[in-house]
């Protein structure tokens, strides 16, 4: 079954002046600059004194060396990976020139710029489509998504049989510990929350089906009560958020928007609001503090103890542990909560996999590997709309900043995302045929999004319209249209 698109009726067409090439990278740049503001302004209030001098933001500017490319990349999966990785390492890198930590920050430092640049090569640049063995019909994917939503309510209700508790969300961290659930279960709704929730609301939202979006969408928070974790609150209106600003501009342009705009509405508020205000507290702290710092602040706290500790050898991992044993007997999460006493502080593939796993020396090769793991991604995703791509993905591009790779793969569904990306059909075409229509008006054309600056209607069958050269030019697959874009 296919959907008019038809949610939404208003549109807006927005993409900001100058080449869309060039746009995205200043966008990236600035977005950059508000990051180590942001960052600073939470060390500011956390009580740690930061005095910036030259030395750090010309050795902190370096690392826009690496903005060509995002110029020359296409939009992908690995593009919104590769903006979030690229201000969390520029964060550490700031923070590196203020850190009383064990580790020699310009070795680290070095270190992380060239393991960024190992990691965005096979990410951004890797997009060879994956050759699909099978094809689900239309009909067939929306009988399929319908399912996951029946199985996703099912898990909900096991959920609940294990306790739930209606708290707010100061409560909910002191209680969550205490709900206990089986570990089959705990995989399934971590799977369920980060890729069939989030896959089925981009998969009918794209299409306009309102309903079925507005259930996929409603299903996530619905797991607060007995998880008692803020993403799923919060997810409700990420989703949404994610889904207009990638409707509403070019794709580079919006991967960049989607994250600074939170990011600058955090600082604002942080500006003119006091500090004790429950409003200024709660929004700097959760997105500017939570979302964007602790990923960068983890590294430094990782290098700190890595630097005097033994390394990890992937021993994190269930499977490593059961074979080759491990010199830690907790979770790396439990041990930095007794070492640091900042909490429970997981951490991203830099910290785990690479620095914690590897140490300094092969973190770039452990990065390049890491890169092109997630680069499959790319290829499983290549006949998708980037308004697809990115609204399924965004969940699981928030636990890839703050759990080890293999976590997010198996736990948190990127697994299953890839899967699901796979074998949805329908937003490309074996042909690659276009024609002019013959009754289209540039006039009345309504875009559903800007693609490389060129305006783009989604119609039924996988037709696509777009405005070239001030006509409307029909073109019978994604494939056509790509080909078209890029001769």
């Amino acid at each position: 079954m296919q959907y008019a698109d038809q949610s939404f009726p208003r549109r807006w067409q927005f993409e900001l002046t100058g080449s869309s090439e060039l746009v995205a990278p200043a966008l990236l740049a600035v977005y950059l600059a508000m990051l180590v503001a942001s960052l600073t302004a939470v060390e500011l209030a956390a009580g740690v004194a930061l005095n910036p001098s030259w030395t750090a933001v010309l050795g902190t500017a370096i690392s826009l060396c690496l903005l060509p490319l995002f110029a020359f990349a296409n939009f992908s999966f690995g593009y919104s990976v590769g903006v979030a990785f690229f201000g969390m390492v520029v964060g550490f890198v700031w923070l590196s020139y203020f850190t009383s930590s064990r580790y020699d920050p310009a070795i680290v430092r070095w270190s992380a710029l060239a393991s960024l640049l190992a990691f965005l090569v096979p990410i951004l640049l890797q997009n060879r489509p994956a050759p699909r063995m099978f094809r689900i019909k239309p009909k067939t994917m929306d009988v399929c998504v319908k399912v996951l939503l029946v199985i996703a309510a099912l898990i909900l209700a096991l959920n609940f049989r294990y306790g739930f508790a209606l708290v707010g969300l100061h409560a909910a961290e002191q209680l969550r510990a205490s709900i206990a659930r089986p570990t089959l279960l705990n995989y399934a709704t971590n799977n369920v929350i980060y890729a069939v929730l989030p896959f089925a609301f981009a998969f009918y939202a794209q299409r306009g089906s309102r309903l079925l979006a507005a259930t996929s969408l409603l299903l996530i928070p619905c797991f607060y009560p007995t998880l008692l974790n803020k993403t799923v609150l919060f997810a409700a209106a990420w989703l949404p958020f994610v889904f207009l600003i990638f409707r509403s501009f070019d794709p580079k342009q919006a991967t960049v928007i989607s994250l600074g705009a939170p990011l600058a509405l955090g600082l604002v508020v942080h500006a003119i609001l006091p500090a004790e205000n429950p409003i200024a507290h709660f929004v700097f702290g959760y997105t500017n503090e939570r979302m964007f710092a602790i990923p960068s602040i983890a590294i430094d706290y990782y290098a700190d103890f890595f630097a005097v500790h033994p390394k990890t050898y992937f021993c994190q991992i269930n499977i490593v542990r059961m074979i080759s044993g491990c010199h830690y007997s907790e979770q790396l999460g439990v041990v930095f909560a007794g070492q640091y006493g900042v909490g429970n502080l997981n951490a991203s593939l830099f910290a785990t996999e690479g620095i914690a796993s590897a140490g300094l020396i092969w973190l770039p090769l452990v990065m390049f590997v890491c890169g092109s793991v997630l680069s499959i991604g790319n290829s499983c995703s290549r006949h998708l709309s980037p308004l697809m791509i990115a609204t399924s993905s965004t969940l699981a591009l928030l636990a890839l900043l703050n759990v080890p790779l293999s976590t997010t793969l198996l736990t948190n569904g990127l697994l299953l995302l890839f899967l699901l990306w796979y074998v949805c059909p329908d937003e490309r075409d074996e042909s690659c045929n276009y024609l002019e229509c013959p009754h289209g008006s540039s006039i009345d054309f309504r875009a559903d999004c800007i693609m490389e600056g060129v305006p783009v209607h989604f119609c039924r069958d996988g037709v696509i319209d777009a405005i070239v050269d001030g006509r409307v030019v029909v073109f019978e697959s994604w494939v056509g249209f790509f080909k078209f874009l890029r001769r």
